[in-house]
């Protein structure tokens, strides 16, 4: 594993323009943007003037220049917009941030931003050195190592944890906070001008690509990953020399992005970490989530998040039960409890490794569709784990009719509901090779289906580019993989979605 802070610049560059880093979140196999933005990546660096060159000082005055696939958190009112950058903004800022002078000066300022040995970030982006594991794996494993198990052993100094998060993050963020993150509040606030440093530079460009808006950073990518903690970085500086200000030294925190596990030795530091953190927050425009602050002196309980305390309760090591039916119920009766869980990843890929190892399914298939659905619909940040488990279900129905009359009622389930972009995408990965000709809502299932002459045109708003040659050829280039779509079969592999190989017992 390698930290963002420990590559060269031409290595970071390189992480930042990787198709997993510029879209973090889980789209199927065929959809690849590395050639478009290798292609935007030459294609700039052979203009003299760079982006500006084709317009890009207008960009902010046309909307829609990102593309957001709104996804509905919970089923009813509550939204995560995950945003495609637009690619052409999305290279240039990779092309800034990794000059070699700027990735110098950035790598140092984040050894400043870390100099308190008792504040740990835990969340820096990370590259796999592994082919056979994804960075969002090797991230995930870092979480485990350095923020679950750290805490089980912070349990042998400390008495008290303290837990919190920062509510609605990355769209609180104030774009103006990211010079002061990386030159200081003094020196960057009386500086103008969007060339005048790199944090200006980054500050244009996050509002070059969001119709001239300051408050939100776009959230699904690692380079954005990257720019929000250059800002949390700068809190925890602060709040570093805050406490050293007032005598505060018996503590640590581990931050993951934009939650803090703050250990103590007494209530009374707690309390004042927790004040002395609000403060510094609200000074960058960011305020802690109260719904999700609490203070315990069980720390090794507490270590655990309490979804995966439920489903270690539960179920175990296995998710075995009488049926395939059962087992989904009583998942679906923990979903509702802890909605959109990460522990749900975990065992529907435990249930699809027993569907397959089944040669035949002894039970109907509706009722586990039906089951399935309702899962989506109360947990969307299930839904490429749900697809998987449902194409796997639907490979037990011979006829393909059937299938596809089964994936209409899914569909038409969702109808009332928004923000269901990605499970269209994920429908259409099954239903794609039984009849390519189901249409979707969504934007990128209509690319897919070959709709549009030129799809660029349709994902990101690009009327703000001068340069006709950039336009209609550089941005032409596709970012759906016709080789792995046309290999693609109605049943998703393991390996498309599964993050780990979970074993179960075998089915009779």
């Amino acid at each position: 594993m390698t930290l963002i802070t420990d590559m060269t610049a031409e290595e970071a560059k390189a992480f930042f323009l990787k198709n997993e880093s510029y879209c973090s979140f889980s789209l199927p196999v065929y959809f690849n943007f590395a050639p478009l933005l290798n292609a935007i990546s030459n294609s700039l660096e052979a203009k003299p003037n760079g982006i500006s060159d084709i317009g890009y000082r207008n960009a902010c005055d046309y909307e829609g220049a990102n593309y957001t696939l709104q996804t509905n958190k919970d089923g009813h009112y509550s939204w995560r917009p995950f945003e495609l950058i637009h690619p052409a903004i999305y290279t240039h800022l990779v092309h800034k941030i990794t000059e070699e002078a700027s990735w110098v000066f950035l790598v140092q300022r984040f050894g400043e931003l870390q100099g308190n040995k008792k504040i740990t970030c835990a969340s820096l982006p990370r590259e796999a050195n592994d082919e056979e594991i994804s960075d969002t794996a090797e991230t995930v494993n870092g979480w485990w190592q350095e923020v679950e198990q750290e805490s089980i052993n912070k349990a042998l100094e400390y008495k008290y944890l303290f837990t919190t998060d920062i509510a609605n993050f990355y769209p609180s963020i104030y774009t103006h906070s990211i010079p002061w993150a990386i030159h200081t509040k003094e020196v960057a606030k009386p500086i103008r001008g969007s060339n005048a440093n790199l944090g200006n530079r980054i500050d244009f460009a996050l509002r070059q690509m969001r119709w001239g808006q300051t408050n939100g950073i776009p959230q699904g990518s690692a380079l954005m990953d990257f720019i929000a903690e250059i800002v949390l970085g700068y809190a925890d500086e602060m709040l570093g020399q805050k406490l050293d200000d007032e005598g505060v030294v018996d503590y640590h925190i581990i931050r993951y992005r934009d939650d803090y596990r703050v250990f103590t030795n007494s209530k009374e530091d707690a309390e004042a970490i927790a004040r002395h953190l609000t403060v510094i927050l609200r000074e960058l425009g960011l305020q802690l989530n109260a719904s999700k602050t609490s203070l315990s002196e069980d720390i090794i309980f507490n270590a655990m998040k309490p979804d995966k305390q439920d489903a270690l309760m539960l179920f175990g090591k296995t998710v075995s039960a009488t049926t395939i039916q059962k087992t989904l119920l009583k998942l679906a009766i923990f979903s509702r409890k802890h909605k959109n869980s990460g522990q749900l990843h975990k065992y529907l890929a435990k249930i699809n490794k027993r569907l397959e190892g089944m040669k035949k399914l002894k039970e109907d298939v509706r009722p586990l569709v039906s089951i399935i659905a309702d899962m989506m619909i109360h947990n969307p940040r299930t839904f490429a784990s749900c697809a998987l488990v449902l194409s796997n279900v639907l490979k037990f129905v011979e006829d393909d009719a059937e299938k596809i009359e089964l994936l209409e009622l899914v569909k038409k389930k969702f109808e009332p509901i928004l923000g269901t972009g990605i499970l269209d995408i994920w429908l259409q990965r099954i239903s794609y090779h039984i009849n390519p000709d189901i249409e979707y809502r969504e934007t990128l299932c209509a690319i897919v289906s070959g709709v549009y002459d030129k799809p660029y045109e349709h994902v990101w708003n690009s009327d703000w580019i001068t340069d006709n040659n950039f336009k209609n050829v550089v941005l032409a280039t596709p970012f759906v993989d016709e080789g792995e779509l046309n290999g693609c079969k109605p049943v998703i592999p393991e390996y498309e979605v599964v993050l780990y190989p979970y074993d179960v017992e075998s089915d009779e």
